[in-house]
């Protein structure tokens, strides 16, 4: 195998083949953005449960208002990007500059998604082709992290007014040191 290729048996029809080096790049880039457009999903919901929280009291959530944040959470795993978006601008006044920063990251998600691949067809075949595609992968992931980064500013804002924001901390590095999945 030469350093122009990897052997990637679960990418290719033929279990034989090799990948070339830039096709696997490009893969794995795709890769890269996907798990951020998952992210960037996850932290639309956490900063609705953010909002959501303003209203309890630290410490003293009744067994009516865990019942509600369920419900919230059971509803946010069933939204498109797209309506949490939609129902974060109903409950919060958000500057335009940043709803043009988020309207941004939820197209290019759904362009990453629904067409990329079958945009690009055919320049999949050729290292040119392959190399614009990585080039827009790229960018895709720049917006995407931009639109995380506004997310995760205002939820962690939200956290901070309500005293949440060093629990927060320490339970999100508690999570990492784990490596586990939790299932909410």
């Amino acid at each position: 195998m030469t350093p122009e290729t990897r052997r990637h048996d679960s990418l290719s029809h033929d279990a034989g083949a090799d990948l070339p080096a830039d096709l696997y790049d490009l893969y794995a880039q795709f890769g890269i953005a996907a798990e951020t457009a998952q992210v960037l999903e996850v932290e639309a919901g956490n900063l609705a449960l953010a909002y959501l929280a303003i209203f309890v009291k630290p410490g003293e959530v009744s067994a009516q208002e865990t019942e509600v944040f369920r419900a919230v959470i059971d509803d946010l795993n069933r939204k498109t990007l797209g309506a949490m978006f939609r129902h974060i601008r109903k409950i919060a006044q958000i500057d335009p500059a940043l709803l043009a920063i988020m309207d941004k990251a939820l197209e290019r998600r759904n362009y990453l998604i629904h067409h990329f691949f079958r945009t690009h067809n055919f320049a999949i075949q050729s290292s040119s082709g392959r190399a614009t595609m990585l080039r827009e992968l790229n960018q895709i992931s720049a917006d995407l992290r931009h639109g995380l980064q506004i997310l995760g500013a205002m939820t962690g804002t939200l956290n901070q007014l309500v005293g949440q924001g060093k629990d927060l901390n320490t339970i999100v590095e508690k999570l990492v040191e784990r490596g586990k999945s939790i299932d909410i």
